[in-house]
């Protein structure tokens, strides 16, 4: 049984945590594996954007229309190779937030306050409910497509909710440790907003009385940018086999959409972003 960690220092509703360790995480990123499956399954999707077929491949002028450049189905496979290749490598990449925050979250001193991930379940179920009408499906049609019951969606915020507060415990114990700063020119680099809306959202997050908890955003998300830049990284590189099983998994969850051809296209879990584990 894993030992309880005590409650944080509050003040007010701010909790202040510590790490066991500040030094760089360690990580492990997975490389997908570039195969023959996963052009097949690009050149399905492109296609069907398209509103095209395989069989058009074999009419050079259809290729010539709908690609640039291309004029064969086996340069237009070349030319997906490529892209997927691109798009994998990336994808590494971008694993690393993630893994390092969950690194940098072991180390937490403190539990999170129950409260704490009370709301964050709440702002959890309120996305998934806005998302999921955004695709035309209430949650028991959510729910009845992809045959998940009423506990193991609930299990599944509790996970994402647990996972999303420690990692933003632990980017604030080690942006308090390290001394960060932030400034306000630096909000939209940190927080994806465009130059043009900075200002708004900041005069507007002061009217609404949440002006610290932007600065806060912004300071974590710095905080994770240097953990990021300082971890120490090992490539673990997707076998053919492990390729070829991760595009058939992939089928079959957009086989789940199959009544809708929109819905899964680009995410298997329906758009949502939800992955249920």
């Amino acid at each position: 049984m894993p030992i309880q960690k005590p409650l944080p220092l509050m003040v007010g509703n701010k909790a202040y945590y510590s790490l066991t360790s500040y030094d760089p995480v360690e990580i492990a990123v997975d490389v997908p594996y570039t195969s023959d499956e996963d052009i097949e399954l690009g050149l399905d999707m492109t296609l069907a954007d398209m509103g095209g077929t395989r069989d058009d491949l074999d009419d050079p002028a259809w290729v010539a229309e709908h690609f640039e450049g291309l004029e064969s189905a086996d340069q237009v496979r070349e030319a997906m190779r490529q892209q997927v290749s691109v798009m994998n490598a990336q994808a590494a990449e971008e694993q690393k937030l993630g893994k390092c925050v969950e690194a940098l979250a072991a180390r937490l001193g403190q539990s999170i306050p129950p409260q704490h991930l009370e709301q964050a379940r709440e702002a959890l179920r309120a996305r998934f409910v806005q998302q999921i009408q955004a695709d035309g499906m209430t949650p028991d049609q959510f729910m009845a497509r992809t045959g998940t019951r009423p506990d193991q969606l609930e299990a599944m915020f509790e996970r994402q909710a647990q996972q999303m507060c420690e990692g933003d415990a632990a980017l604030s114990a080690y942006a308090h440790e390290k001394k960060l700063k932030v400034d306000e020119m630096e909000f939209g680099r940190l927080l994806g907003m465009s130059p043009a809306d900075v200002q708004t959202i900041i005069d507007q997050a002061r009217a609404a009385g949440q002006y610290d908890e932007l600065r806060e955003a912004a300071l974590r998300s710095k905080a994770a940018q240097i953990v990021v830049a300082e971890c120490s990284c090992t490539y673990n590189h997707e076998t053919p086999a492990q390729a070829k099983a991760r595009v058939a998994q992939y089928r079959q969850m957009q086989q789940m959409f199959a009544g809708d051809p929109d819905e899964g296209a680009d995410d298997p879990q329906g758009k949502t972003g939800f992955k249920l584990v």
